[in-house]
């Protein structure tokens, strides 16, 4: 069964477990026995009585379970909440709460939707940073944080968003700017246990453990390589990225918010550098941007050696006011215009 069957599959379980839910409500709550007193039978005169015991009233409690107790008792179910180690990191209400999202089709600014996403949100560390090398400034891979900041003038007091974030220090893209430059920004990153290692390093950062989605919340199929840090959404990931995996993985269920709804979370409308690394779902991100209320100075995106996605890319990004600065094996780097 593909992922979109599946998906199918569960929604389908869902509303069929919400409607039996109701039938339940409108059924038994508030149920209460009944007097029973005597009661005569309509020729009662042609028999003897029975009995002049009373029945003594009785009240009968039935509580009615919760949407949340029906989906973690359903098999279905089940087998999402415990398809890996790694599932169990995530709580199962997050996961429910997104699909009611999804389902509803809940605009990505919608008021409720912000205010569920702000308490997923870890908030800067007032805490001293907690590095396994304190000595390295550029944590970046291949120099990529260095060339931003030229681009930006050495600037002071920025916004980073980086999505692929993994354990907040390993090739990371935003730690410079950190600790050079005194930038905050948020950490995105959707793998539980590398997300436990950033909140561990004492970002000055927000963070979420979530994945990127276009528009509307999602919950999402990941793949996790059992033997790197290697992960990304099932359906997205390149042939690259596919065959680095390899048959040694593990898959999770993802919650999904747009940047967009991210954003307006922690009200930011203004990104200097935008560092995306998601493993083959980059132009899903990428495309659904919003140019005109958020202004994004910079980009880094990840494009590894596929041709047709990386000109995809550039011809979008150049469309909308940005110039191509460099090309590297792996990346490609935009500035906006003026």
């Amino acid at each position: 069964m593909n992922s979109n069957s599946r998906l199918f599959f569960f929604v389908i379980t869902f509303l069929f477990s919400f409607l039996l839910l109701i039938i339940y409500v409108n059924n038994y709550s508030g149920f209460e026995s009944k007097k029973i007193v005597n009661q005569q039978r309509p020729d009662e005169k042609n028999y003897a009585p029975r009995s002049k015991e009373v029945l003594q009233p009785t009240s009968v409690s039935l509580r009615c379970p919760s949407v949340n107790e029906i989906f973690l008792h359903d098999k279905a179910w089940s087998e999402i909440f415990n398809v890996s180690n790694h599932q169990s990191k995530i709580k199962p209400e997050i996961i429910i709460e997104t699909i009611r999202f999804m389902i509803q089709e809940i605009d990505e600014l919608d008021p409720k939707l912000i205010e569920f996403v702000k308490k997923l949100i870890d908030p800067p560390s007032d805490k001293p940073i907690n590095l396994a090398d304190m000595k390295l400034k550029d944590f970046s891979q291949s120099g990529q944080s260095i060339y931003i900041d030229e681009l930006l003038g050495k600037m002071q007091n920025g916004f980073v968003v980086e999505a692929g974030a993994l354990d907040g220090e390993t090739f990371s893209n935003s730690l410079y700017f950190e600790l050079e430059r005194n930038w905050t920004g948020i950490l995105i990153e959707p793998v539980p246990f590398l997300y436990e290692k950033i909140l561990r390093k004492n970002r000055k950062m927000y963070s979420i453990n979530a994945c990127i989605a276009r528009k509307r919340p999602l919950v999402a199929k990941f793949k996790i390589a059992s033997s790197t840090t290697l992960s990304g959404r099932d359906s997205e990931m390149s042939d690259f990225h596919q065959n680095w995996v390899g048959k040694d993985f593990q898959y999770i269920y993802v919650p999904c918010f747009s940047l967009n709804t991210i954003l307006k979370a922690i009200n930011i409308d203004k990104v200097d550098f935008f560092s995306l690394d998601l493993e083959g779902g980059e132009w899903d991100v990428l495309s659904s941007l919003d140019f005109k209320n958020i202004d994004y100075r910079t980009f880094v995106i990840e494009h590894n050696r596929d041709k047709e996605r990386r000109e995809k890319m550039t011809n979008y990004l150049i469309q909308n006011n940005y110039n191509l600065t460099l090309t590297t094996e792996l990346d490609i780097f935009f500035m906006k215009k003026n």
